[in-house]
């Protein structure tokens, strides 16, 4: 039943962007399915360093890499079956469709078939509305796309080792295809003064999948384990 939703929603996309403005041809299109180049349980900065947490949230961390490290129960929220997250779902290893329309690029996730909608050149969303992937809006500028998002629950992680977040966070994403449309690069800036003692970028790459454009069925349950 899945792949059906899904085969509508690529003769959807299909029948939208005929509609596109004539402009939009110079935007790629990230339509297909795509996988994380390799799984990075601990996200480090694009320097190779622990991200520069503040003396509070570090404590945090430092608990749950402990805990992991000695199999003591984490609390993980993806174990309780909760959302990734915007940035952690990025870095899930498992494969990411992408389905682009007029105005609209939707991330849709095997894990869970989480799907992720981002509203291209429309308005933010009001603040102090936290969601568990939180409000995103793009724009272009040349032929990377820009994903601002606000509004993150500040119960999920950025990362398996636990990397904490306030609500304030805000999660900038450049996204951009190589040449051949087989690798789709998404730079991943960290803006979260309660948490952080500056921004802090990393990047995340895919490869593009050969075959149908088809998602298989994930369902957690309470002992999943990514």
């Amino acid at each position: 039943m899945f792949k059906s939703v899904i085969a509508a929603g690529v003769a959807a996309c299909a029948l939208a962007a005929v509609s596109q403005p004539a402009q939009a041809a110079d935007h790629p299109d990230f339509t297909g399915m795509w996988r994380v180049t390799r799984f990075v349980p601990a996200i480090k900065t694009d320097k190779g360093a622990l991200p520069p947490l503040r003396p509070e949230a570090r404590k945090i961390y430092d608990q749950r890499v402990a805990d992991r490290a000695a199999k003591r129960d984490v609390h993980d929220p993806i174990d309780a079956c909760l959302p990734h997250g915007a940035v952690r779902l990025m870095f899930a290893p498992y494969p990411l469709l992408i389905l682009q329309a007029n105005g609209q690029v939707d991330l849709v996730q095997e894990a869970n078939h989480t799907q992720r909608l981002i509203y291209i050149d429309q308005g933010r969303a009001d603040p102090d509305d936290p969601k568990w992937l939180g409000d995103s809006a793009g724009h272009w500028e040349g032929r990377t796309l820009v994903v601002e998002t606000i509004n993150n629950d500040h119960r999920t992680w950025l990362d398996k080792a636990g990397l904490p977040h306030s609500d304030d966070m805000k999660v900038t994403e450049r996204l951009s295809m190589g040449p051949g449309g087989k690798v789709l690069t998404d730079a991943i800036t960290i803006d979260d003064p309660k948490t952080y003692t500056a921004p802090w970028t990393t990047t995340v790459r895919f490869n593009r999948l050969p075959g149908p454009m088809d998602l298989k069925e994930s369902v957690c349950v309470r002992d999943h384990r990514m």
